[in-house]
């Protein structure tokens, strides 16, 4: 830890045995001096402690807490220190304040008290910077134990400027007055302003050995240490497509003094094990094959780490050949945050990919939950998973290991935190000088802590450039004998009784709802993809490894980052125009869309409603068409299938496909049916099209209607005309029975009649 903070890497090391805490210390009262003489007393006590350095006969460091440079460690030799040592010390003050600094010196600083158990370890790394004050080796009698940072033509130290300096002292004069313990001491650099101010300081363990050392390099009663070195071989997702990505530092990383390029040395150590992100292969086949990197605007460069990935990539199978090694998940995936949100379906989706890694894939699974923390629930997931084992942190398992049980999950690796942040502060403390003497001082304590061998042992995981350097002198060290993690595993494991601990920080860490819908987002539009698309091969493999990095526990803590990561990695759609689209865009209606008139009148009981699919994308792909109606008793409306879309079922790129869509019309009128493209797989594409259909001739409910309306009205026209026969046959005929009475002679006088009626309707005629 640092200042209780876990570092970036989210995984340290330190001792493996439960630590007694030291007891804090009496809180001190504030006592008031009323009394004139002893405010004149106290005033004479701090005008003595203002005079110079050289009036004191011990020089004794300040206990100020100015903080105007930094120290930066570089050198520290030799790592364990003899009684014959010459002990050098080199490092870099850099100027953070912001004002010109003057004469600045630095010296070396010990305290001379041995530390000899792990509490008193524990005390010193948790110390305040000037607890305990100590003493700087400023004398004339050892002149290299300090060095001016400065000349009399230059004076000054501006603001952002830096000096190196080397100082050393043999361990005679270093632990003088006295002669030197076995133990561990605290010892480091002050840098002063004019010899008067504390500007600065750097602090680090020194283990000292003294006595007559066996063949082997050990002490009377040291005890040697199994000691197991595990490298992690991971980075933050950065391919977010195929060939495409985000930005150029995984070949930082793996280009010749990179953090991966250090990590592959200290898994190249006799007796170190790995576990490998199956990710970081695939990436790196990735970048050997060629590869772009894209900018914030859009636009692509060649990639310039494709000698630099195949170099680290055949160092690694050369190492791999010899060494034990595990496989983690799929892009180092956020086990527990998926658990926790019940998505454990991402985590094997994931999984399928690592299984086409061919490297890795025969490795047995580690997994390395983030922080080291995990809870029940997780361990049980991981046993799902068919892990051969999970690496937590002792503080999880209560100081247990470093190999423990968890019923009703996988053994528990347990890996040492108490040198996490390199041992005492200020920072920077986890330089690799710092980490490195961190580690040799607590396994050293414990060496010479009377505990038989076989209860001895220690797991120590290493993350980043500066623990690998660290470690590789570490193993070095005589008490400590190197033990592959697969002999670990033999190991009798602890029982934890208790739960997992799994702090709220932790918790708070996981994906966001916000973020988990981004990724369910992802994973829904990338299946969308894959069955729209014509040459699907590949994309499964593809999507799982999309799905995956998305997940990764790299993301903890880094919301914006991870948002234009799964952003950049939806970008895997063109428009005819070469013109980059997201995703997304085949829900808008950007890639893929229907067009057809508003509004469309139906003449047919059987007609098709006409419309043109728009393909605006560089690849050919295949669709359905759906349709809905409001009401299927006046007008039903088919699907389309995608056999029957296209040519041969396809739709080309940029094309612009017409189509009919079968309706059945079973009575007239109006009304507005929706239609909706989809993949074959039934994934929506493009926004709802809405129009509106007016039928104007019925189908054969209406022919019914119409036929037997005309049968009835037919039939009553048919009775009438009898009905209106009949009652004209009941009637006597009148003028024929007036004819028979009538003589014969009569006739004459009608016909003169009918004459003058006939003469007086003649118009224009007029009578005298």
């Amino acid at each position: 830890m640092r200042d209780g903070r876990w570092s970036e890497s989210g995984r340290h090391v330190a001792r493996r045995f439960p630590a007694t805490r030291f007891p804090a210390p009496p809180r001190r009262r504030l006592i008031l001096i009323r009394r004139p003489a002893a405010v004149l007393l106290a005033l004479l006590v701090g005008l003595l402690l203002s005079l110079p350095v050289g009036l004191s006969a011990i020089p004794t460091a300040a206990a100020d807490d100015s903080t105007e440079v930094t120290i930066q460690l570089t050198r520290l030799t030799p790592s364990i220190v003899r009684p014959d040592s010459t002990i050098v010390i080199q490092g870099r003050v850099t100027n953070v304040s912001k004002r010109s600094l003057v004469r600045l010196q630095a010296a070396i600083w010990r305290s001379l008290t041995p530390l000899t158990t792990q509490a008193q370890l524990q005390q010193a790394n948790e110390s305040a910077p000037t607890d305990p004050e100590g003493e700087r080796m400023y004398s004339a009698d050892t002149p290299d134990a300090y060095q001016d940072l400065y000349t009399a033509a230059h004076p000054e130290l501006g603001p952002g400027q830096s000096r190196t300096f080397t100082v050393r002292a043999t361990a005679a004069d270093f632990f003088a007055p006295g002669s030197p313990q076995t133990g561990v001491y605290l010892a480091g650099i002050q840098v002063r302003e004019n010899g008067v101010q504390t500007v600065g300081r750097a602090r680090t363990l020194l283990p000292v050995s003294v006595g007559t050392l066996s063949a082997d390099g050990l002490l009377p009663g040291q005890a040697s240490i199994g000691s197991t070195t595990l490298v992690e071989l991971t980075s933050t997702p950065s391919m977010s497509r195929p060939g495409v990505f985000v930005d150029d530092s995984l070949a930082d990383e793996v280009a010749p003094g990179g953090r991966l390029d250090a990590l592959l040395i200290a898994a190249e150590q006799h007796g170190a094990s790995y576990a490998v992100d199956p990710d970081l292969i695939a990436e790196l086949e990735a970048m050997r094959s060629g590869y772009k990197v894209t900018d914030s605007g859009g636009h692509t460069t060649a990639g310039t780490g494709a000698s630099y990935a195949a170099a680290w990539l055949n160092r690694f199978r050369t190492m791999q050949a010899d060494h034990d090694g595990f496989q983690i998940l799929y892009a180092d995936a956020d086990l527990t945050a998926m658990v926790h949100a019940g998505r454990l379906d991402l985590i094997k989706r994931g999984q399928r990919a690592a299984a086409q890694v061919a490297d890795t894939k025969g490795l047995p699974l580690l997994v390395t939950p983030a922080d080291g923390v995990a809870d029940r629930s997780a361990l049980q997931a991981a046993t799902e998973l068919h892990a051969r084992a999970v690496l937590l942190a002792d503080t999880t398992v209560d100081g247990l290991g470093p190999v423990v049980r968890v019923p009703g999950g996988p053994l528990v690796l347990s890996y040492d935190t108490e040198t996490a942040g390199g041992g005492p502060g200020p920072d920077p403390r986890d330089t690799e000088v710092q980490v490195r003497q961190a580690s040799l001082s607590d396994s050293f304590i414990t060496s010479i802590s009377g505990r038989p061998s076989s209860s001895l042992g220690r797991l120590r995981v290493v993350t980043q450039a500066g623990e690998a350097g660290g470690e590789s002198a570490a193993l070095s060290a005589p008490w400590l004998s190197a033990r592959s993690a697969y002999d670990l595993l033999n190991n009798t494991p602890a029982e934890l009784q208790g739960d997992p601990l799994y702090p709220a920080g932790d918790a708070g860490q996981e994906p966001t709802h916000h973020q988990l819908d981004r990724i369910t987002d992802l994973a829904q539009n990338l299946t969308t993809y894959q069955n729209l698309v014509v040459n699907s091969s590949g994309l499964a493999d593809q999507a799982d490894q999309a799905v995956a990095r998305a997940i990764s526990q790299a993301w903890r803590g880094q919301r914006r980052p991870m948002a234009a990561f799964v952003q950049s990695q939806q970008l895997l759609l063109r428009d005819t125009s070469g013109r980059s689209l997201s995703l997304s865009a085949l829900t808008t209606g950007a890639a893929i869309r229907l067009d057809s008139s508003p509004q469309v009148t139906l003449t047919g009981s059987s007609a098709g409603v006409p419309v043109t699919i728009i393909n605006n994308l560089d690849i050919p792909v295949r669709l359905q068409l759906l349709g809905q109606s409001p009401n299927q008793s006046r007008l039903r409306i088919s699907n389309v299938p995608a056999s029957k879309l296209g040519v041969n079922g396809v739709i080309g790129a940029g094309a612009k496909m017409p189509a009919q869509v079968p309706t059945r019309v079973d009575a007239n009128g109006a009304m507005t049916v929706t239609l909706q493209l989809a993949t074959p797989g039934g994934e929506l594409i493009g926004p709802k099209h809405q129009l509106r259909v007016n039928a104007t001739q019925a189908g054969m409910i209406g022919w019914i209607i119409a036929i037997a309306s005309g049968i009835v009205l037919l039939g009553t026209v048919v009775l009438r005309i009898r009905q209106v026969a009949r009652e004209r046959g009941d009637q006597p005929d009148e003028d024929d029975d007036l004819d028979e009475d009538q003589p014969d002679q009569d006739q004459p006088d009608q016909d003169h009649q009918e004459h003058d009626r006939d003469h007086d309707l003649s118009p224009g005629v007029s009578h005298g």
